[in-house]
């Protein structure tokens, strides 16, 4: 018996070495191109989704684009927002979105892909500007620790803001290299806003470069810094240029979801209202007619009303669009840069184009209107804002306007004691205040100013 497992020890460890390869195969190499593949559309779709979620309903709500008449959406209707509502907006960011841009960046650098790690910091500046435009100071630099099993410290906004325009300079300079000298670029079917064209995601880069340096110029006062920024070779040209996510296969748009889902929210009766009043032609583009009434209704903040009219049939499918930076946005800031700085026939210019183009965004046209409210002389700023409210409709860079011009002249909700003022800001939410305390500026509330929201 012995000698029996003698043999046996001995012959096993030659029996192993002999079928090795088989019990234990070399791995894969890794296919870091593969998953660029994958992974770029997917988070895409993210942040997609990431503005027509609550992160920007509470917005357009706030701003009376939207109505809560219900559920928490009710509750934020009337400045009730709390802590818990605010969890799976910052999860959505920190522990989906942000780990993608991230891989997707540290793969395109393994492969030497300047295409890939171009379209990715323009997502991550795109998307860390909504996160830091509505919390203030957030983990910016610190954002990884999340998934690392760590709690971050935060950066302060100054120098957030410093960081995203970095990040769009970089990515303008990779995109270009990556027009000429790329082998790995993504196709049609991986890159779902462009198709793949480098050179309109160069245009989107300026643009939203312009639109932080609308901010960072309100903030120091001087608004002529901001007309070097306006480049016109390099600026968007037309609605072609749009950076917008369309929806496919089982994708849903997320106002889809809440319309006929959730159904929280109706339209707010602020812009139903200047709509009518207005006789603009978006009007039945924008807006459901109600079934009770079969009339174009807003529910005003606190209101309530059930029977309030949704959103447009087409705006709200299932497969539609959302719209991340827009040519008409970019006219908009142009027009107001020129004004701000006494250059009021390029004001003029820049405006009349920038809503004609909105119309033709939503295939609408009427040259009576358009003579009256687009081919305007000495366009003020309060013309430029209030009519930029009404073309980026759904888009919740209405509140960062509002929180830098006073417009439009909305009326906040009122609960009958204290002065009634608008809010301005999101507070943390309750899991991050609890779990990362050390970390959270502390006494926050709505109605407190981010760094760049100062008054003028």
């Amino acid at each position: 018996m012995k000698t029996r497992l003698l043999l046996l020890s001995l012959l096993l460890p030659l029996m192993m070495g002999l079928h090795s390869c088989d019990l234990f195969p070399e791995p894969e190499p890794p296919n870091y191109q593969g998953e660029l593949e994958s992974l770029l559309p997917n988070t895409q779709y993210l942040v997609a989704y990431f503005q027509g979620t609550d992160h920007g309903r509470f917005q357009l709500q706030w701003m009376q684009q939207l109505a809560g008449v219900r559920g928490v959406h009710g509750a934020v209707d009337v400045y009730n927002l709390q802590p818990a509502h605010l969890d799976t907006p910052w999860d959505f960011y920190y522990k989906q979105t942000y780990p993608n841009l991230y891989t997707i960046a540290a793969n395109a650098d393994l492969l030497g892909s300047k295409s890939y790690r171009g379209i990715s910091r323009v997502l991550q500046a795109w998307n860390m500007g909504m996160v830091t435009d509505t919390w203030g100071n957030v983990p910016n630099t610190t954002a990884l620790d999340y998934i690392r099993g760590f709690y971050p410290s935060y950066d302060q906004q100054s120098d957030i803001y410093l960081h995203l325009l970095g990040l769009l300079n970089d990515a303008i300079v990779d995109l270009n290299q990556g027009i000429t000298g790329d082998t790995i670029k993504p196709g049609e079917d991986h890159d779902l806003i462009y198709g793949g064209d480098l050179q309109q995601w160069i245009r989107a880069a300026h643009a939203i470069r312009l639109r932080y340096t609308l901010r960072l110029a309100h903030q120091a006062g001087d608004y002529d810094m901001a007309t070097a920024s306006i480049v016109p070779e390099n600026m968007m040209t037309s609605n072609q240029d749009d950076m917008e996510y369309y929806f496919t296969g089982n994708q849903v748009n997320p106002h889809y979801y809440y319309d006929n889902t959730v159904r929280n929210n109706r339209l707010g009766k602020y812009l139903v209202d200047r709509l009518k009043a207005d006789n603009d032609p978006r009007l039945p583009v924008f807006v459901k007619k109600t079934i009770t009434d079969n009339e174009y209704t807003g529910s005003a903040p606190g209101e309530n009303n059930l029977n309030a009219s949704l959103l447009g049939g087409n705006i709200a499918s299932q497969q539609a669009p959302i719209a991340l930076m827009t040519y008409v946005e970019q006219k908009f800031i142009e027009a107001e840069i020129y004004q701000r700085t006494g250059q009021q026939t390029l004001a003029d210019e820049a405006f009349e184009l920038a809503v004609k183009a909105s119309l033709q965004k939503y295939n609408v046209s009427n040259p009576d209107w358009e003579a009256e409210h687009a081919e305007i002389e000495n366009v003020s700023l309060q013309q430029i804002i209030e009519a930029k409210y009404v073309a980026l409709f759904l888009n919740p860079e209405v509140f960062n306007d509002y929180r830098r011009t006073g417009f439009p002249q909305l009326s906040p909700y009122s609960s009958g004691t204290g002065t009634p003022q608008l809010p301005r800001r999101f507070i943390y939410p309750a899991a991050e205040s609890l779990h990362n305390s050390p970390n959270v500026p502390p006494d926050i509330t709505i109605f407190d100013r981010v760094w760049w929201d100062v008054e003028r």
